[in-house]
């Protein structure tokens, strides 16, 4: 494994076009992701992670260090470097108060931008809730001496797209277990998680587990299928969340006497006129987000069983290939 090197904010800024909004992607939870290009030898493609630091707060410098430090031995581990849904560090930037990463990443987009997009096919959607659901299951799994991982703020947000559009995970800034297995997650702890993404019985009880993450994927894979993000704007104006949303309508369902909830779809419309769509896919996917986002977090699947439910759709089973679903490396079916 070749040693990482720094690199200056000075050429971050030069390659991404000195942040330019033509080049921006969008935020994560403490920063902004930009697209960047630079030619040497050859023209290469990556994605800078710039964390923020708000004036007068230089605590925040000293805890973004503190998260680049724990990317870096992350993202290092050997184990890490198994599944193609974690990004790989290439380069990182500490100078004065900026700290930055460069992600080996040739990105499309991230999956929150896409969500609402129409050019964003179902098929595309599926390989994006395969790949997250893969990448969950094996970092849920337990290995070794480790203890599962637990990302604790994921998002569509945090979740980019390569030239192939396969998903990759870039940010890790409340995670928990594995190689940083005496770090917890307090019920007093002023952030939970992502706004929209964050399991309420969690949050009121304290009760932090990998079924956190499962919820939020839940939450994800509603947003897939119904084409509906959860803004900020959306939050400031008291808008309901997507599976606030979501248990509106399953409620409204139970009392039709002539359609049964377990037999409800909530694919957005335009979605169910894609030449890939079954209907079968839309009654089981809605039905899987629902478990996912089960009020009780016992009752909640594991990310095992979850992977395993999108394995039997008619959809993956036509498109296998396309989807990856046929490729061992992808650790799909095995998560290893």
């Amino acid at each position: 494994m070749n040693p990482l090197s720094p690199v200056s904010y000075n050429l971050l800024s030069k390659w991404t076009d000195y942040f330019s909004e033509s080049k921006y992607i969008g935020r994560f939870q403490g920063g902004k992701f930009y697209r960047m290009v630079f030619e040497w030898p050859t023209t290469e493609h990556y994605v800078a992670k710039i964390w923020e630091t708000p004036e007068a707060h230089a605590c925040f410098s000293r805890k973004n260090l503190l998260k680049l430090a724990d990317e870096i031995i992350l993202l290092r581990h050997e184990r890490m470097l198994r599944h193609p849904g974690m990004v790989r560090m290439y380069r990182f930037c500490i100078d004065g108060e900026h700290v930055g990463a460069m992600y080996e990443l040739q990105a499309s987009d991230s999956v929150h931008n896409l969500i609402p997009k129409d050019s964003f096919t179902w098929l595309q959607r599926i390989k994006v809730a395969l790949g997250i659901a893969s990448l969950l299951k094996f970092l849920h799994t337990r290995y070794s001496q480790y203890s599962p991982i637990i990302i604790h703020n994921l998002d569509a947000a945090h979740i980019l797209l390569d030239e192939n559009g396969y998903p990759r995970l870039c940010d890790f800034g409340m995670i928990t277990g594995g190689i940083f297995s005496n770090r917890t997650v307090g019920k007093n702890d002023q952030v939970h998680g992502c706004y929209g993404y964050i399991d309420p019985s969690a949050e009121e009880k304290g009760d932090w587990s990998d079924k956190q993450d499962v919820f939020a994927y839940g939450v994800i894979l509603l947003g897939l299928i119904t084409k509906r993000i959860h803004t900020e704007e959306d939050r400031q104006a008291h808008l309901p969340s997507v599976h606030e949303w979501a248990r509106r309508e399953h409620e409204a369902s139970q009392s039709d006497s002539d359609m049964k909830a377990f037999k409800r779809s909530l694919v957005h419309e335009s979605l169910t006129n894609d030449p890939d769509f079954d209907s079968d896919d839309g009654v089981e996917i809605t039905a899987m987000a629902m478990k996912c986002m089960h009020v009780c977090a016992l009752d909640r699947p594991s990310m095992k069983q979850v992977l395993m439910s999108l394995f039997t759709l008619p959809v993956v089973k036509k498109h296998a290939p396309f989807l990856g679903a046929n490729k061992p490396l992808h650790h799909l079916k095995t998560g290893s």
